[in-house]
């Protein structure tokens, strides 16, 4: 069983409809179609610190604003919060917690007070933070198991949407692959090729190439995989983005799991049989670097994406 959070964990402020308000103040109705219906859209992201600097960097901040506007256009939010107005709200939560370490930030819109299931106002918004230091299986790995569940498609509930009720898709894989004894879980779409996992995407070296699934196999346009592609080439390695059949995943040499909360985790073997030599494989371990000097501001190259959060 997971563990509550304590009230040391939580942070000490959040921000509600542009309101700063006491956490456990931050409340919606229990009759919000948000919650009862699930209209909901929201956006995780990360923010690094960058001890020499002492500063704080919000990773690739207007592009989680960018899909959460097209996600907030998809569901049909009316008068929903500018990627302006959240922006600026990120930066304040950040500041009012007093956050100088590697944190998570979670921002949400989604139907508030009273309505039914094709409800579009009133939306409401949500910004919160708290700390969050890197997974152990960063360095580990993890184990994954291939799930029987099948991956909802463009068709049904759009994966390309970070909504909510795309979730509950997730949580069945993830409970599977618990009960299986595994860290991690694959799930495949109804073609019967690698979809991605429950929340990340899933990239595997084969004959010294980086290769991941195409945003039409049923993923979410992930943030995270975006940057490894543009950095994997950066580094000269070959990507290509193409479907990828069950069995082709045991030809693989090594293989990794990636998103925000994520970061990049090595898959260290598949239904019980070991990726390469069952250890993280040297692609993996160098994307892995050159992602955390990315990230904290080291790499020069890649400062646009870095929004920092304390003045100079």
């Amino acid at each position: 069983m997971t563990p509550s959070r304590t009230a040391s964990e939580r942070p000490a402020f959040a921000i509600m409809n542009g309101e700063t308000i006491p956490f456990d103040e931050a409340k919606i109705s229990i009759m919000a179609p948000g919650l009862t219906f699930a209209v909901t859209v929201f956006e995780g992201m990360r923010a690094y610190w960058n001890a020499k600097e002492e500063q704080l960097y919000v990773f690739r901040l207007d592009d989680h604003l960018a899909r959460q506007d097209f996600s907030m256009k998809l569901i049909e939010l009316d008068s929903p919060p500018s990627a302006e107005d959240t922006r600026k709200q990120i930066i304040e939560v950040l500041r009012v917690n007093k956050l100088r370490e590697d944190c998570y930030i979670r921002t949400q819109a989604f139907i508030d007070d009273w309505g039914d299931m094709i409800a579009t106002e009133p939306t409401s918004s949500s910004v919160i933070c708290r700390a969050r230091p890197r997974i152990d299986a960063f360095d580990t790995g993890k184990d994954f198991v291939i799930v029987s569940w099948r991956r909802n498609m463009d068709d049904a509930s759009p994966p390309r949407i970070k909504a909510t009720a795309n979730y509950l898709n997730s949580r069945l894989a993830g409970l599977e692959a618990k009960r299986a004894g595994a860290g991690g879980a694959i799930i495949l779409n109804r073609d019967g090729t690698v979809s991605e996992g429950p929340g990340g995407c899933i990239f595997m070296c084969r004959d010294d190439k980086l290769i991941t699934p195409a945003v039409t196999d049923g993923i979410l346009e992930s943030i995270t995989r975006a940057t490894l592609l543009t950095l994997a080439a950066d580094l000269g390695i070959e990507t290509e983005e193409r479907s990828v059949g069950r069995t082709e995943l045991h030809l693989a040499s090594e293989a990794f799991y990636c998103g925000t909360g994520q970061e990049i985790t090595p898959m260290i073997s598949i239904d019980g049989k070991p990726l390469g030599d069952g250890k993280p494989g040297p692609r993996t371990s160098e994307l892995q670097t050159a992602y955390d000097d990315l990230v904290r501001g080291r790499n020069e190259r890649y400062r646009e994406w870095l929004i920092p959060v304390w003045p100079a």
